[in-house]
């Protein structure tokens, strides 16, 4: 008869735990990585979104962004005509980030009375928004970091003001 021993068994399966706890590491930065990276890309795909809508429609088209008021977690909001939001319209929802994400941006403007997060409740003032003219150029540019919870990884997006050029990096 042909089969697998019992001591075969336990060997294999202590050879398979060796190697789970080896890789456990490695498996724990990849996903730290890829909710950094999805954050950092879902702030820059509505950067480049505004900054193309503000070309193409001749018009002034900002990003606001949620900096974690009352702990609901950051996201991200592109609307049209900042001098008459919310009536000017919305490009698109609120866009949430990942749970784990932290977002710091010491460079934006902050803008009072922006409704968040279903545009009814009016008076928050922690939201920050970068504007983009006509000319796709950006009214101030800035970095916005996007971190885990460690701070250990961090993403820089830059938005440069004369030209309004988005740009990641990874430090």
């Amino acid at each position: 008869m042909s089969g697998f021993t019992a001591v075969e068994l336990m060997i294999v399966l202590a050879i398979m735990g060796i190697m789970l706890v080896a890789a456990m590491p490695s498996f724990v930065q990849f996903t730290r990585n890829s909710r950094i990276k999805s954050g950092a890309q879902i702030v820059v795909s509505a950067l480049r979104t505004a900054r193309s809508h503000a070309i193409k429609r001749r018009k002034k088209c900002a990003v606001l962004f949620n900096m974690n008021i009352d702990n609901s977690g950051y996201a991200v909001k592109i609307y049209w005509d900042p001098a008459t939001y919310p009536a000017g319209g919305s490009v698109t929802n609120w866009k949430a980030l990942p749970k784990t994400i932290r977002m710091e941006a010491a460079s934006l403007v902050k803008t009072p009375n922006i409704p968040f997060p279903n545009d009814s409740n009016p008076g928050n003032s922690n939201v920050g928004r970068i504007i983009f003219k006509p000319t796709g150029a950006a009214v101030v540019g800035g970095t916005i970091q996007v971190s885990d919870e460690t701070r250990q990884d961090t993403s820089s997006i830059v938005i440069l003001s004369f030209t309004g050029r988005v740009r990641t990096s990874r430090q």
